[in-house]
């Protein structure tokens, strides 16, 4: 056959394309976070992509979430930091009132009626006091008052029971607590802002005193005549002891032979953070006997009667 004979073969055939050549269409999700879009893409060559209606409002609700977080954000720093001020003015750490001590006025006297007044809730205080009520509540341990019972016409030639006696100093007697045997006592007593050395702060040597008149409690108990001297005290120091506040001093008796007794103590605050520890050696002196002790043991605080049966029964 010739060329011109199958030209006109050739033009009969229908124009269509191939199958597999026909065009499709084509679906193309985004699945990303940032992008949530469907389009469609068409055989003509001017189709354009389309965001259907919950896609548009799928993107309004990731707005909204977005900016309540960040402004939920700011006012929750607004908040925190003021109420982080307020609660560190009312109770401020340790070391801030180390460096910063608040101001206290003066101590009123004893005998005016701010005094008085400042005493008495002192006292109240003292005898609502955790530790107090529980040791109440032991009954191989009696109760007493140092001082309390002292002669009015000699307080005010004594140290502790009178001169450092008064509001903002030791406002009140402390309560002392004891075994009946004399081996162990425990003594809570308030510490006035009037008693620091560096503002604030307690002085060291008014917890020394301190250490000295509850341990030689402990050990001039274990003397027959109940009169005895210091022949030597060791303090060690453990943390700050912060001003009005009430400790808590445990005794202990350690050893005693013949005129000499040793003892040791603990000083802690309300909460049980150590503040100091000591240790003391007391010596009947060898002329003791010629000595009265009545004024010794009222400012010791009167041991219970089963206390002094026990003496005279060792005896």
């Amino acid at each position: 056959m010739s060329l011109r004979l199958a030209l006109p073969a050739l033009r009969a055939v229908p124009r269509t394309a191939p199958k597999s050549f026909a065009p499709k269409q084509y679906h193309s999700f985004s699945t990303t976070a940032t992008a949530r879009t469907a389009t469609v893409a068409s055989a003509g060559a001017g189709a354009v992509p389309a965001m259907t209606v919950r896609q548009a409002s799928s993107g309004g609700s990731r707005a909204g979430p977005s900016f309540s977080r960040r402004w939920g954000t700011r006012l929750a720093f607004a908040l925190a930091l003021p109420t982080a001020f307020l609660v560190g003015a009312l109770y401020p750490p340790q070391l801030v009132l180390i460096f910063n001590p608040r101001y206290s006025p003066p101590p009123p006297t004893a005998d005016s009626k701010h005094g008085k007044s400042l005493m008495e809730e002192t006292e109240r205080e003292l005898q609502e006091l955790f530790v107090v009520a529980k040791m109440r509540n032991k009954e191989e341990w009696y109760e007493t008052r140092p001082y309390q019972r002292f002669d009015p016409n000699k307080i005010h030639n004594s140290l502790t029971a009178g001169s450092l006696r008064g509001p903002g100093k030791l406002a009140v007697p402390p309560i002392a607590f004891a075994k009946h045997d004399e081996t162990q006592a425990l003594v809570v007593l308030h510490l006035g802002r009037a008693l620091c050395g560096h503002d604030g702060i307690v002085h060291g040597g008014l917890l020394a005193t301190v250490f000295d008149e509850t341990l030689a409690r402990n050990a001039l108990m274990n003397i027959p005549s109940h009169i005895g001297v210091t022949a030597n005290l060791n303090i060690n120091y453990r943390s700050p002891c912060m001003a009005d506040q009430f400790v808590v001093v445990r005794t202990q008796l350690e050893h005693k032979q013949g005129r000499k007794v040793n003892v040791s103590a603990t000083m802690e605050t309300l909460d049980g953070e150590r503040i100091a520890e000591a240790s003391a050696l007391f010596i009947e002196p060898k002329w003791a006997q010629f000595l009265q002790s009545s004024g010794v043991t009222e400012a010791l605080g009167a041991p219970s009667p089963n206390s002094i049966a026990a003496e005279e029964h060792q005896v």
